[in-house]
């Protein structure tokens, strides 16, 4: 049997077929709301906000594109691989002719799997040393201005204010107003962060925001998040959620704070208690300079004497006061070793005049020569011969008529 044949064939444009299609799409109620189970791949962020991606399972693939509005509202970011249930409907893209799954809700399938990314992402931030203790920076005991990225909405800010201001009065507070949750939430944290460490009057960084389940902290899970408060130059005091919520920012920050109120009184210190510090440490550097000038006035006094005591002039004068007195010393000396050498020349006068044949002479004895020699002996003279005898006064040549010997008695 022939098939029948139409008589009148629908003659169609493609934009119209499409938007025949899309229509069938809208008004089957089944397509209209679908929770859609599977894996996100091929994610990309679009610079108008919205969110492009495939949401696959073993067998098949769909292509997902969700508003820029509702990509706001997610409570975590989504990531490549992460397994989701998607809620949305089905359409058709009219002018690329393709249909597609537009995604008004996502959720991860069960939090497993974004504590499983969370322990994985820890691991291996904390084997790179970015949770170290001993990079940790000081927090400054006297701020300038304290930096505070958090969402410029709900209690955060105002409870910040409220303590800090509290506390001291003329305490300067910067806010770098961020996203705290939702796609791009992240790349402004990380903006503002980067912002107030650029600027010289921030001494102290607040990264805050409210409690919230681990959806809503999760990016402050965020890897760049995580990199830039570990890497910032100025300390980060981090303050996200409630006590008992821990985030990978936390631990990378230079203190954590349980909230964010507690994170203004760690940061500004009490006015009084600062004017009460700098007055003592004024008392006590005046002590410390009044000390320090008497002795360095001692100390001055003293040079000036051994200045004056080398003095040049009194050098000179000391030392031919010094050479007077050594020449006196000479001079008294050299007297002195005179008048000895004349003492002793008497004396060896007095004891050679006592040994001197000539001294005899002066008490009435003569002395007898022939020629240069002293007749000592008669012995030496016979009959005949000439002598000379010498006398006190003179002396006479005489001829020896004879010699007559005889013994001397003691």
């Amino acid at each position: 049997m022939r098939p029948k044949t139409v008589a009148n064939n629908l003659t169609l444009s493609v934009s119209q077929l499409n938007e025949y299609v899309r229509r069938m799409f809208q008004l089957d109620p089944m397509l209209a709301r679908v929770d859609l189970k599977g894996e996100i791949s091929n994610l990309k962020f679009h610079q108008s906000g919205m969110l492009f991606f495939t949401m696959k399972d073993d067998q098949a693939a769909i292509a997902c594109a969700m508003s820029a509005e509702d990509a706001a509202q997610l409570q975590a970011e989504p990531f490549e691989g992460m397994r989701a249930v998607a809620t949305g409907s089905v359409g058709l893209y009219a002018r690329g002719g393709r249909y597609q799954f537009y995604v008004r809700a996502l959720h991860p399938q069960g939090m497993g799997v974004l504590y499983e990314r969370l322990m994985a992402l820890k691991g291996r931030l904390e084997a790179e040393g970015l949770f170290d203790p001993a990079a940790k920076q000081t927090i400054p005991a006297y701020i300038d201005t304290v930096g505070v990225v958090t969402s410029p909405t709900g209690a955060v800010i105002h409870d910040i204010l409220n303590v800090s201001l509290r506390r001291d009065p003329q305490a300067r507070i910067l806010l770098c107003p961020v996203r705290v949750q939702g796609v791009g939430a992240a790349e402004e944290i990380v903006r503002g962060i980067r912002l107030l460490e650029r600027l010289p009057a921030v001494s102290v960084i607040i990264v805050a925001r409210g409690g919230g389940s681990m959806e809503d902290l999760f990016t402050f899970n965020e890897e760049s998040v995580v990199r830039a408060v570990a890497g910032c130059s100025k300390p980060i005091v981090s303050a996200v959620g409630h006590e008992t919520d821990v985030t990978l920012c936390d631990l990378a920050a230079d203190l954590r704070a349980p909230t964010p109120s507690a994170a203004a009184e760690c940061v500004v210190p009490q006015r009084d208690e600062v004017k009460a510090r700098l007055l003592a440490m004024k008392t006590m550097l005046a002590e410390a300079a009044q000390t320090r000038l008497e002795r360095e006035s001692a100390r001055l006094s003293l040079l000036r004497a051994r200045l004056a005591a080398q003095n040049p002039l009194r050098v000179v004068e000391r030392e031919e006061a010094r050479l007077e007195g050594l020449r006196q010393a000479l001079a008294k000396a050299q007297t002195q070793a005179l008048m000895q050498r004349e003492a002793m020349l008497a004396q060896k006068k007095r004891e050679l005049a006592l040994l001197s044949p000539y001294a005899v002479l002066s008490r009435g004895y003569a002395i007898v020569r022939k020629g240069d020699a002293v007749v000592e002996s008669a012995a030496r003279l016979s009959a005949g011969d000439e002598a000379e005898v010498l006398w006190k006064d003179g002396s006479a040549m005489v001829r020896v008529l004879e010699t007559r010997r005889k013994e001397m008695r003691a």
